[in-house]
C-alpha cells in the first residue's frame, strides 16, 4: 500500500475536534517529552513525539493500531518541560477515544473481577486513579448483586485495585499476590529469622520498590547486585500496590524491617499511587504503635526524578535504626 493510500485527510480534524486533542498541531516535535518519559525506559519504542507527528500527518491506521496510544499513564512528567506547554497525555487520550469508538482494544492484561467474591463495596472504584472501575447490577446464582466492573480501555494495570480490595476479588495477571509472595520468599528468604528474633547478626530488610521510582537501568543492576540474605528487593508497578498483609507477613516471617519506596510527590506515574502507598504505611505505623511495637520497622520513602542511588542510602539508614531498636524492648518481634 502506498503512503498516499494510508493518508487520511480527515483524521487530523477528528483529533482536533476531540476534547484534549486541540493541541495536536501545536507540538514542535522537539522530543523533550520523549527525553522525559519514564515509559521509554521499559519500552524504547514508545515515543510520544513520533506518535503525535504521525497523527499530525493523518496516518490513521498506523496511529490507531499502535500499542503506544495505550501506554501513556497521564503522569504528565513531560508537561512542565514541554516548551509549548502541551498536555501530551490529553492529546493521546483524544486519539485513544477515537480508537475505542472504532473498535480498537488495548493489548496486554487488565484488572479482572471475581464476581463470586466481590461484595460491591466500591473500595476499588475509589482507589482507581483512572476511573476504570464502576459498579453494575447483575445476577449471580439467581440473586441480584452489585459488583465491580473494570473498563479494559481505561485500566493502566497499576495493581492499586488489587491491593485495595478487602475481599480479594480483584486480580491482575502480572502482579498477582501469589507471584509477589513468591518473589518475597524466593530461596527461602522468609524462612530465616532476623536480627530482632536473634537469628542474624545484622538486620534483614525487605524493600518494596516502585518500578518507576528508580530511573536508570544501571541503578537497577547495582541494586540487584546488593541483594543478599540481609536485603531482598521486590519490584512493584506502583507503591500504591503494596499490600499491608504482605508487609505484616514479611515481619512475622523473618524480616526485621520493611521499606516501601515510591515516586516523589507530584511525579507518580499512576497519579496518586505515592499518596496511597504512603497512607498505607502510615496506617501500619499507627497499628504498630497501638500494639506496643516499634513503628520504625516499617518505613516509606520517595525517590524523585533527579535522585540517584537513593535506595542504598535508605537501606543503610533503616539498618542503623534497626540496630538501635535491637537493644530496645519496643523492638519485640511481631
Amino acid at each position: 500500500m502506498t503512503g498516499a493510500a494510508r493518508f487520511d485527510g480527515g483524521f487530523v480534524g477528528e483529533i482536533l475536534a476531540e476534547p484534549g486533542g486541540e493541541h495536536l498541531l501545536t507540538c514542535w516535535s522537539c522530543g523533550t517529552c520523549a527525553a522525559t518519559c519514564l515509559v521509554r525506559r521499559f519500552d524504547p519504542a514508545f515515543n510520544p513525539r513520533l506518535l503525535l507527528r504521525r497523527a499530525g500527518l493523518g496516518l490513521r491506521e498506523q496511529v490507531l493500531s499502535s500499542a503506544e496510544i495505550w501506554q501513556c499513564s497521564a503522569c504528565d512528567a513531560c508537561y512542565p518541560r514541554c516548551p509549548q506547554q502541551i498536555h501530551i497525555s490529553d492529546v493521546i487520550r483524544a486519539i485513544r477515544n477515537i480508537a475505542i469508538r472504532e473498535g480498537y482494544a488495548p493489548p496486554g492484561p487488565h484488572a479482572e473481577v471475581d464476581p463470586q467474591r466481590c461484595s460491591g463495596c466500591a473500595v476499588c472504584t475509589r482507589a482507581c486513579p483512572y476511573g476504570a472501575i464502576d459498579r453494575v447490577v447483575t445476577f449471580i446464582d439467581d440473586q441480584e448483586r452489585t459488583i465491580a466492573r473494570v473498563d479494559p480501555n481505561l485500566c493502566q494495570h497499576c495493581g492499586i485495585c488489587v491491593a485495595a480490595c478487602p475481599s480479594g476479588a480483584m486480580a491482575l495477571e502480572t502482579v498477582n499476590d501469589r507471584e509477589l509472595v513468591t518473589r518475597m520468599g524466593a530461596g527461602g528468604w522468609l524462612e530465616r529469622p532476623g536480627m530482632l528474633q536473634g537469628g542474624a547478626d545484622a538486620p534483614r530488610i525487605l524493600a518494596f520498590v516502585c518500578q518507576w521510582s528508580i530511573h536508570a537501568d544501571s541503578e537497577w543492576a547495582a541494586l540487584d547486585a546488593l541483594q543478599s540474605d540481609g536485603l531482598r528487593i521486590v519490584r512493584l508497578p506502583c507503591s500504591g500496590r503494596v499490600d499491608p498483609a504482605m508487609v505484616l507477613l514479611a515481619l512475622t516471617q523473618g524480616a526485621d524491617g520493611v521499606l516501601v519506596v515510591g515516586c516523589a510527590e507530584g511525579e507518580c506515574h499512576y497519579l496518586r499511587g505515592t499518596y496511597l502507598g504512603r497512607g498505607k504505611v502510615l496506617l501500619l505505623n499507627e497499628m504498630m504503635k497501638q500494639l506496643g511495637l516499634a513503628s520504625e520497622r516499617i518505613a516509606f520513602a520517595q525517590s524523585g526524578a533527579l535522585d540517584r542511588r537513593v535506595l542504598p542510602r535508605l537501606v543503610d539508614q533503616m539498618r542503623a535504626d534497626l540496630v538501635r531498636l535491637a537493644h530496645e524492648p519496643a523492638a519485640a518481634a511481631v
